[in-house]
C-alpha cells in the first residue's frame, strides 16, 4: 500500500464534510472531476472504499468514518503545532470563529464582539448565530456556545451564564384578549413556539409544564422570528428576558410564577485550549457575560400592573 500524503487526507476531509464532490470542490478550489479522480486514487492506494456512491451524493461508510476520525486528529495536531509557532511570535492575531445559538448570538454577542475586537485588533472575529449544533472536531467553529453541557469528546467546557425566560405578550394582544393568570389559562390562547420535530436540544422545549403540554399555533426554528410574531400581536410565547429587553415598551411579562432558567456553556476543543487567539477570545466572552449577568435576569414591564387590568 502506498501511503497517502497530507494533501490526500485534506481532500478526503473536505469531501467527507461536504457530502458531495460538487459541494467540496468549491471549498477546496478544485473542479469536481479532478477531485473524483483524486478520491479514486486514494481509495486504490488504501485498498478500501471510503464512500458509497449514490448518484452525485457520497455516503461515507464505516471505513471512511474511521479514517475521518484519524484525519481530524491529524488536522487538529497540525493546526495546534502551527498555531504554537505563530503564537510564539504573536498570540493576538488570526481568525476566531464563534458558533452560538441564534438568541445569544443576535441578542447579546453581536453587541460584544466589537469591544473584544477593539481589545485585540489583530484578531478577526467571525460570529455564526444559527439555531443548530456546531462541530468543533470538524472545525465549524473554534469556540462553541451551547444550551446543554457537552458530556463527550475531548472538550474543555465551562458555564458561561444562567439566564431567565418567561411568557410574553404584546400590549395589543393583552388589550384584545386579556391576561392569562396561570399555565392552564394559556391553553385558551394562541401560542408561538419552536417546531418540535426540529428541536436540536430538549432545552428548547419551553411549552411542557408538568402534566400540561402546550401547543404552539405558529412555529419557527428562530427565536427572533418568534419574538417578532409576539410583537405583531398574534399570540403569546416564551422568550429569554435578554431577547425581550429592548422591547420592554411593547412586551409585557405574563404568568410570572412560571419563570424558566436555562444555561449557556462555552466549549473549545482540548487540542486548542492553549492557542493564544482562541483562549483570549473565549476568556473575553466569559468576562463579558460575568460582567453583564444582570442583563440575563428578570425585568419588569414599564407598563406595570395597569396593563394587566
Amino acid at each position: 500500500m502506498q501511503e497517502p500524503g497530507w494533501d490526500d487526507i485534506r481532500l478526503f476531509l473536505g469531501i467527507a464534510r461536504a457530502g458531495s464532490l460538487m459541494a467540496a470542490s468549491s471549498g477546496l478550489g478544485m473542479d469536481h472531476t479532478t477531485l473524483s479522480r483524486r478520491l479514486s486514487n486514494l481509495e486504490s492506494r488504501l485498498g478500501v472504499k471510503l464512500f458509497e456512491r449514490a448518484g452525485r451524493r457520497l455516503k461515507i461508510n464505516n471505513s471512511g468514518l474511521r479514517l475521518q476520525k484519524t484525519a481530524e486528529r491529524m488536522e487538529a495536531n497540525l493546526l495546534a503545532d502551527m498555531e504554537a509557532l505563530q503564537t510564539s511570535l504573536n498570540a493576538e492575531s488570526g481568525t476566531v470563529r464563534i458558533g452560538a445559538p441564534e438568541g445569544l448570538g443576535i441578542g447579546y454577542l453581536a453587541r460584544r464582539v466589537g469591544e473584544i475586537s477593539m481589545q485585540y485588533p489583530g484578531i478577526e472575529i467571525e460570529l455564526v448565530a444559527l439555531p443548530q449544533r456546531y462541530s468543533l472536531a470538524a472545525r465549524e467553529a473554534d469556540i462553541v456556545v451551547t444550551l446543554d453541557r457537552p458530556t463527550s469528546g475531548s472538550l474543555v467546557v465551562r458555564k458561561l451564564t444562567d439566564y431567565k425566560l418567561g411568557f410574553f405578550a404584546s400590549r395589543a394582544y393583552i388589550e384584545s384578549h386579556g391576561v392569562p393568570k396561570q399555565i392552564a389559562d394559556l391553553q385558551c390562547h394562541r401560542l408561538c413556539g419552536y417546531i418540535q420535530s426540529l428541536l436540536h436540544t430538549r432545552e428548547l422545549d419551553y411549552l411542557r409544564f408538568g402534566g400540561i403540554q402546550l401547543t404552539a399555533d405558529l412555529c419557527s426554528t428562530s427565536i427572533i422570528a418568534q419574538r417578532d410574531m409576539i410583537l405583531s400581536g398574534y399570540g403569546i410565547g416564551v422568550l429569554p428576558y435578554f431577547v425581550a429587553r429592548d422591547f420592554a415598551e411593547e412586551l409585557q411579562p405574563i404568568v410570572e410564577d412560571e419563570i424558566l432558567t436555562r444555561s449557556y456553556w462555552i466549549t473549545i476543543h482540548e487540542d486548542f485550549k492553549d492557542l493564544g487567539r482562541i483562549r483570549l477570545v473565549a476568556d473575553a466572552v466569559s468576562k463579558a457575560a460575568k460582567r453583564d449577568r444582570k442583563s440575563f435576569g428578570l425585568w419588569k414591564s414599564s407598563q406595570g400592573a395597569n396593563s394587566a387590568k
